[in-house]
């Protein structure tokens, strides 16, 4: 709680702005915080705002942050809600699929894994790392440091890191080719009906595909990128302009190869010492100002269910026990 600390110091007109776009503020959150009116000002401001903070991040899974600001000649109160998504690396692993695909008793709960894929990138826009993005260079940087210099590696690892590579990129372009066909886009709702489990697997597949499609049918065109926040992007007219002073949203959100192995080590301490070069993070940011003007219905809801169903998607991924030896080409 704010300690008031002097005396009143603003005009009676910002008071009266604040209070006044306060309480609209508190009518569209729907919240009822300690009434500071009879307080000195702007000790009352402070103390609103800070209990009104607390209140809307115990009742809001986004971060909502208040700010009296000037706006078009007067005081109003600024919301500004943000999607915090962490350190956290939202890397989908195709490979685990891939292989859950050749096993007989799961393909079906495989398949409504590949509709929640073909949905993530086609709708969602989620970047695949085969493609032209961000972590396609990462895949190639490394790629180029082990087939250049092949003379600088022990045979065995040479071939063995080879043989990974090459696993990559002809499994995930066959994923690739997978997620490209819309049948599976087109046919979840109605796979997910006629889906029946059989172990606790396939239950796990279910649970999360159902989690996913109802996502979908709340937000049927809603991409990642809808409130990415571009604020904090660098000029780009500016001759200075340099891309690592942002962590946009398209490097920490994607799809990999697999989460695990010597491969993934590599690609994560490249995408880490690109990330040690920032300054800044993009993520979802929505704003309001509490002019008197009708607030529309946005909101970032859709961002604070993705990103957990996104943790739940890749942590089953990620711990698929796998009943054969995983398939590799030769180098």
């Amino acid at each position: 709680m704010p300690h008031y600390a002097g005396q009143a110091i603003a005009g009676s007109s910002e008071k009266e702005d604040f209070y006044r776009s306060f309480k609209l503020l508190c009518e569209h959150y729907n919240v009822n915080p300690v009434d500071t009116t009879g307080f000195a000002y702007p000790y009352g401001r402070e103390v609103a705002l800070y209990e009104t903070g607390r209140l809307l991040n115990q009742t809001y899974p986004q971060h909502i942050g208040l700010e009296l600001v000037e706006h078009n000649g007067s005081f109003v109160v600024e919301a500004t809600e943000t999607c915090y998504t962490g350190n956290t690396l939202f890397y989908i692993p195709v490979l685990p699929l891939h292989y859950m695909m050749q096993y007989k008793k799961h393909c079906k709960g495989a398949q409504l894994l590949l509709c929640v894929f073909s949905y993530l990138f086609h709708t969602v826009h989620i970047p695949y790392y085969t493609e032209d993005s961000f972590l396609y260079w990462q895949y190639e940087m490394v790629s180029e440091w082990v087939t250049n210099d092949p003379d600088d590696w022990e045979q065995k690892d040479y071939y063995d890191y080879v043989s990974q590579l090459r696993a990559a990129q002809h499994y995930g372009e066959t994923m690739l080719r997978r997620i490209w066909n819309t049948v599976h886009f087109d046919h979840f709702g109605e796979w997910l009906d006629r889906f029946t489990p059989c172990d606790d697997l396939d239950r796990q597949c279910q649970s999360i595909a159902q989690k996913f499609y109802s996502l979908w049918q709340d937000y049927p065109e809603t991409s990642i990128y809808k409130h990415a926040d571009t604020s904090c992007l660098p000029d780009f007219e500016n001759d200075d302009y340099d891309d690592y002073e942002c962590i946009t949203m398209e490097k920490y959100i994607g799809f990999v190869a697999c989460n695990d192995g010597w491969l993934y080590e590599n690609v994560q301490q490249s995408v880490n010492a690109n990330f040690n070069e920032s300054v800044s993070k993009q993520e979802p940011v929505l704003k309001r100002f509490f002019d008197g003007q009708p607030q529309d219905n946005d909101t970032l809801d859709f961002e604070c269910r993705l990103f957990p169903l996104l943790n739940e998607l890749c942590y089953l991924l990620n711990n698929y026990d796998y009943d054969t030896k995983r398939t590799t080409l030769p180098a």
